[in-house]
């Protein structure tokens, strides 16, 4: 399993997208049907889901890691015994003994109807790691494309353990019948399939993801990593496609050219050769400033050119501000509020002394800087030197029946005023004991915790703003307590009398509507949205009698989304 590390997450808050959704479509006869589920309905409850329907009852095995004997007859004993659980109709007299109360994606169900019906299933499809009972038949079905089903034999030839197994078919009047090699699959319908020895075995072609069901990038995940495996002895062909908006989608793969890494919009279909027994961790990150609204939620179809089809549902959201206050519930936020880290890198200075005291020339190498913004709820720009992540409880109460519920949740609060630490708890444990987490800069030095600066924090603005050291600010360069020329006291040591001189630097930084950084890193991805660049312009008045100039290029990420400081 890959980690994933975050340098900083805030508590607020976030609305989760929600999946899309698929129908799976079953049409059942009357009798007997044997159906596999590939969606996880959007209500789970079996008296919703079978709803109108005239079933007369519904069963399901659950499997207890051993081997069951195969029914061939759905009014034997065995149909009875434990393992099974059993949904029967209020209308049945014998309906307290229902045993089965909800329905779940990638699960069989036998079910029994007194008239032919169209069963419907709307859901989100759901993706796990396959676990077949050893030497045992194993009731479920199999991710096949229905417009290009594949053969019995064809689908399971790769696999020692099922290759050349007994597997049975459901047939109209309950009998249970083994199937013919080269007999086409279905989707959707569940066999009774023999394994021999242990198997995980997918299909020719498997997908592995690195945690959960799907594709889940929520607010902060920028790349996922599916992992794709060709289990057959033979070159497969596999597409993956966009249901929702096709080539529009705001999905990019990588890919090496030009000697060098690049991310590229996902086509629609995207197909690539896969070689016999190979697996490709197919890189996948979203652009979130491609969304068109707050979140994006859509399927894709994975098929190979031997018949096997997943589909896999994909999420993402924006990292939308949080709330000012506790008390506000339905707050809009400034876009782009909150806590912003990042480098600004000088490449050119002036001369003051050269004919052209105002143009600007490369320096021999580079220097950074380090640049902390934090922009609040109504988009005002703040330069900040250090800022300091603390967490602070939430609050419960005991309700009317007597039990606690948490009344208001804990949360982070992000402090430039060191006086309000001992109010709050340390967001992290060291050695033991909670301590904040500071982050500062040494660059940047002025009266008080933070600059406002002018402008926006947005693609195409500018955000400029002054920072003043005093001659007797303890950081102004020419302040020197031990010198008599510079200590800003008179003759007798008593008076202040100014002897520095009061340096001023004023700021620019005039962000980029495009990435100047080009799109071939995985932070371009999230370029108008968490990541902002541009140009770094910087006058310093008071150390020479022309203005020092220094330019360059600066970059942002946004590690927190509250608006908020010191409260």
């Amino acid at each position: 399993m890959r980690r994933i590390f975050y340098l900083l997450i805030t508590g607020a808050l976030i609305a989760g997208a929600q999946a899309q959704t698929v129908t799976q479509t079953f049409a059942l006869r009357s009798g007997w049907n044997s159906i596999w589920l590939e969606v996880e309905p959007s209500n789970a409850a079996i008296d919703g889901v079978f709803a109108g329907l005239p079933v007369s009852s519904v069963w399901t095995y659950v499997p207890k890691d051993s081997p069951v004997e195969f029914i061939q007859q759905q009014t034997e004993a065995q149909f009875n015994e434990p393992g099974w659980l059993s949904y029967l109709p209020p209308s049945r007299p014998d309906s307290f003994l229902s045993t089965l109360f909800a329905v779940h994606a990638l699960h069989a169900y036998l079910v029994k109807l007194t008239n032919a019906a169209t069963l419907t299933v709307t859901g989100i499809p759901v993706l796990r790691p396959v676990k077949w009972v050893t030497d045992s038949f194993n009731l479920r079905g199999f991710p096949v494309d229905p417009a290009h089903l594949p053969t019995f034999d064809t689908f399971f030839a790769p696999s020692p353990a099922h290759a050349g197994q007994a597997i049975y078919e459901l047939q109209p009047g309950g009998q249970w019948q083994q199937v013919v090699p080269s007999a086409r699959m279905k989707q959707g319908e569940a066999y009774w399939a023999y394994c021999q020895g242990a198997s995980t075995f997918p299909g020719p072609t498997g997908i592995e993801l690195e945690i959960g069901e799907g594709l889940r990038y929520g607010a902060l995940l920028t790349e996922l990593m599916p992992r794709v495996v060709n289990h057959s002895t033979a070159n497969r062909n596999v597409c993956w496609r966009e249901m929702l908006n096709g080539a529009n989608n705001p999905l990019s793969y990588q890919i090496f050219a030009d000697n060098r890494l690049r991310w590229v919009n996902l086509p629609s279909p995207y197909c690539s050769n896969l070689l016999a027994g190979e697996y490709v961790d197919q890189r996948l990150a979203i652009r979130r400033s491609a969304f068109t609204g707050t979140n994006y939620a859509s399927i894709i179809e994975i098929t190979d050119d031997l018949g096997t089809r997943y589909l896999v549902s994909v999420t993402g959201e924006k990292l939308l501000a949080g709330r000012s206050s506790l008390a506000a519930t339905n707050e809009a936020g400034y876009p782009t509020a909150g806590l912003w880290i990042g480098s600004a890198t000088v490449t050119n200075v002036n001369e003051p002394n050269s004919s052209q005291p105002l143009r600007t020339t490369p320096t021999r190498s580079a220097f950074d800087l380090r640049l902390i913004l934090h922009v609040d709820g109504s988009g005002k720009v703040w330069l900040l030197k250090e800022v300091i992540q603390m967490w602070q409880n939430g609050t419960s109460t005991i309700n009317a029946e007597g039990f606690v519920v948490t009344d208001q949740p804990g949360r982070y609060v992000l402090l430039t005023d060191e006086a309000l630490i001992p109010q709050y708890r340390g967001a992290s444990l060291r050695d033991g004991v909670p301590v904040g987490r500071r982050i500062s800069t040494l660059d940047f030095d002025f009266e008080g915790g933070m600059v406002a600066m002018s402008g926006a924090l947005a693609g195409g603005s500018t955000a400029s703003g002054t920072m003043v050291l005093e001659p007797n600010f303890p950081t102004n360069p020419f302040k020197h307590r031990f010198h008599p020329d510079h200590d800003n006291l008179d003759a007798t040591y008593t008076r202040f009398k100014e002897e520095a001189y009061r340096i001023t630097r004023n700021i620019e930084l005039r962000f980029s509507a495009t990435d100047p950084a080009g799109g071939d890193n995985t932070s371009s991805l999230e370029y108008g949205h968490n990541v902002f660049g541009g140009v770094y312009h910087e006058a310093i008045t008071g150390l020479h009698r022309t203005d020092i100039i220094s330019e360059g290029t600066f970059r942002l990420t946004r590690i927190a989304n509250s608006p908020v400081l010191n409260q």
